[in-house]
């Protein structure tokens, strides 16, 4: 139902059940038929009664009301822009987009995004002609990331080798031409026979990396699918004397070994980065594509490979990725797996 509403009901300010008869829905991917439409519509109508009850808008909602505002009051009210800075663009819904569009209106450089298909973890592909703004033949793609080293670059793209990205011009995009400007070294990655063993090891890696001391205790982080797991890897941290911390929003700065999921960690960067417990059943989240509709399965494996691309590059220099019993399938059967020494990944990489 949020798949239906956010990106067909709502931009399309549909306010009554002929009109959502009659509108398109391209990219859904779900038919409906009239009956299923009448049954999706009927929901639609609770919800927001519900909503007017308690005088309550979702985030989407106030974004097209306000674009709607904008549209009829807003140049007479001087409140629109000249330019329009948007970063992270592939995380934004349509009414988000077109409440942007309302803002600057069409004119020289009324427009600056970046956007990366490749990152986008929540929602759904956003084709940009469709809320009003014009980007084709005016894109330019760019391939070289500075974050990361080239090591860690490829292991992080590996993940998205078989997954088909939208871009916002509404076509697919790959990864072929990513580089990066300097090298780094073969990230490390492990599996272990249980989740004590697993836990054991991360220890072993943490305390080999904190014994440099070129390397900062707040610049390491572990990152996990779900807090549970970030949890239970602090909790084994600071059994072993490590000092850690568990955060839910991203924080500047720490002097301590940070565990976190890997949601959290978007827009974040570490020096050295363990992705914990990347197990089979635990990414992709059986949860996740279980609950999920048959026709949105595909959607959400898309945004399992991106999450995984997402944590991978939050390393600057050291990455280490763990498993217990079975790897994740999202993993390359032919990745490489390594014993942990000190002597080899203690040192710091410049």
């Amino acid at each position: 139902l949020e798949g239906e509403y956010l990106p067909v009901v709502l931009p399309a300010r549909v306010t009554s059940r002929e009109e959502y008869f009659s509108i398109r829905r391209p990219g859904r991917g779900v038919a409906l038929d009239r009956k299923k439409r009448d049954a999706v519509w009927s929901i639609i109508e609770r919800y927001r009664e519900n909503a007017r009850s308690t005088s309550s808008l979702s985030y989407a909602e106030v974004a097209e009301i306000s674009a709607a505002w904008l549209d009829l009051y807003g140049e007479e009210a001087g409140v629109l822009a000249d330019h329009v800075l948007i970063d992270e663009g592939q995380d934004l819904s349509p009414p988000q987009w077109k409440l942007l569009r309302a803002l600057a209106r069409p004119a020289r450089n009324d427009m600056f995004i970046a956007e990366d298909a490749h990152q986008r973890i929540y929602g759904h592909p956003v084709v940009l002609s469709r809320c009003g703004i014009a980007i084709v033949g005016r894109s330019r793609r760019l391939t070289l990331n500075y974050r990361t080293t080239a090591e860690n670059l490829a292991f992080a793209v590996r993940s998205l080798e078989e997954g088909d990205f939208i871009d916002a011009e509404g076509g697919t995009t790959d990864v072929a031409g990513y580089h990066s400007a300097r090298r780094g070294p073969t990230p490390v990655v492990f599996g272990a026979q249980s989740e004590p063993e697993q836990l054991a090891r991360v220890c072993d890696l943490i305390e080999s990396w904190a014994s440099d001391e070129w390397v900062d205790a707040g610049t390491v982080a572990v990152l996990a699918r779900t807090n549970d797991r970030a949890l239970a890897a602090r909790d084994a941290l600071v059994a072993r004397g490590i000092p850690a911390n568990h955060v839910k929003s991203a924080q500047a700065t720490s002097d301590r070994v940070l565990t976190l999921t890997m949601h959290t960690a978007k827009g974040m960067e570490f020096s050295r980065v363990v992705l914990f417990d990347v197990s089979e059943g635990v990414v992709p989240s059986t949860w996740m594509l279980d609950s999920a509709a048959p026709e949105e399965r595909d959607e959400v494996m898309l945004h399992e490979r991106s999450l995984l691309y997402v944590a991978a590059s939050r390393a600057r220099d050291a990455l280490a990725v763990t498993w217990s019993g079975s790897p994740s399938p999202l993993l390359h059967a032919d990745t490489p797996t390594h014993d942990i020494t000190t002597e080899e990944h203690s040192g710091a990489t410049i």
